[in-house]
């Protein structure tokens, strides 16, 4: 029992403290030994007691320091004194660094709120930002082409005009031959009669003013819909002033 001291609690009975040099803890022993001396039995063993535990035994010691010289009550009073110190001392620092882990978690678990919230809106913002410009490219694109078509339209009414105006400015032909008679003299230099199935229409007016004549069938590819499409015969060029006949089919109208 090297290191520890002890106190006489009974015959043949005693109470060891001390510090275990082993585990560097507080402990306190009740142990017992025969007449002669030897030891007998441990009866409690308190390895890192607990205050509890200590107030227990110490009211054991207590009984029996009536005993002890003044010079060991004050070593036995000081050695417990100095262990409630040490183990209120532990406790304190325990605490303290539990506190600080908690508030050190808490700190970091802020941080990284911030960071995600941070992060999110930045990716928000660039998504929006990215709409933004997908929507202004889509609007300039739409502007684009607008424009476009504005000034192909403009150039297009610009050249109708300029061909009118070259149209009207041409001397008119005398025209003596109408639509209805250019028809009919299609018709007879073809030799098509009225109940043929061949159709003989005025389209238009070509640049010279002459009356062009489309000669085609209407042929049906589905019975049941009537859908179909035409077969040109040929297309014709009368002049209103004489009634020339001219065939021009290979103009492609």
């Amino acid at each position: 029992m090297n290191g520890y001291e002890y106190i006489q609690v009974g015959d043949n009975q005693y109470i060891y403290y001390g510090i275990n040099q082993e585990q560097n803890v507080f402990c306190m022993m009740e142990v017992n030994f025969d007449a002669s001396g030897d030891y007998v039995e441990n009866i409690n063993f308190v390895d890192n007691a607990s205050e509890e535990q200590i107030a227990l035994l110490q009211n054991q010691i207590q009984e029996q320091q009536k005993q002890l010289s003044d010079l060991e009550q004050q070593q036995m009073e000081k050695e417990l004194d100095d262990y409630y110190a040490q183990l209120e001392e532990d406790r304190q620092k325990e605490e303290e660094a539990q506190a600080k882990a908690d508030a050190e978690a808490e700190a970091q678990a802020e941080a990284d709120r911030k960071a995600e919230k941070e992060r999110l809106a930045e990716e928000e913002k660039k998504q929006q930002e990215e709409e933004e410009a997908q929507v202004k490219a889509d609007e300039e694109e739409a502007d684009a082409e607008a424009s476009l078509e504005d000034e192909a339209q403009t150039e297009s009414e610009s050249e109708q005009e300029e061909d009118t105006e070259a149209f009207e400015e041409e001397e008119p032909a005398e025209q003596t031959v109408s639509q209805e008679q250019a028809i009919q003299l299609v018709r007879d230099q073809q030799g098509i009669s009225e109940d043929s199935p061949l159709l003989v229409e005025y389209d238009h007016l070509d640049d010279s003013g002459n009356y062009i004549i489309h000669v085609y069938e209407s042929v049906v590819d589905n019975e049941e819909t009537g859908e179909g499409h035409t077969a040109t015969q040929g297309w014709y060029q009368v002049s209103p002033s004489d009634g020339a006949i001219t065939d021009v089919t290979v103009d492609g109208y």
